[in-house]
């Protein structure tokens, strides 16, 4: 499924899933969850490998639940 990963890879991007899902108070079994992992790997196939990078660029959900 994740052929481009490798285990350096996979653990630099669950770390920057986890990390965005404390900060945006997301349970990680949630669907929500799910929605921060897909735009990270999504990030993350189009270039973007840089954790500290992943855990700061903007993403759908910090526009959805950030009060306006």
């Amino acid at each position: 499924m994740f052929d481009f990963l490798d285990s350096e890879d996979m653990e630099r991007l669950s770390r920057a899933i986890d990390a965005r899902c404390r900060e945006l108070n997301i349970r990680p079994e949630s669907i929500e969850a799910e929605m921060v992992a897909s735009q990270l790997l999504g990030m993350f196939r189009s270039g973007v490998t840089d954790e500290a990078e992943l855990t700061t660029r903007p993403i759908a959900m910090e526009i959805v639940q950030r009060p306006g």
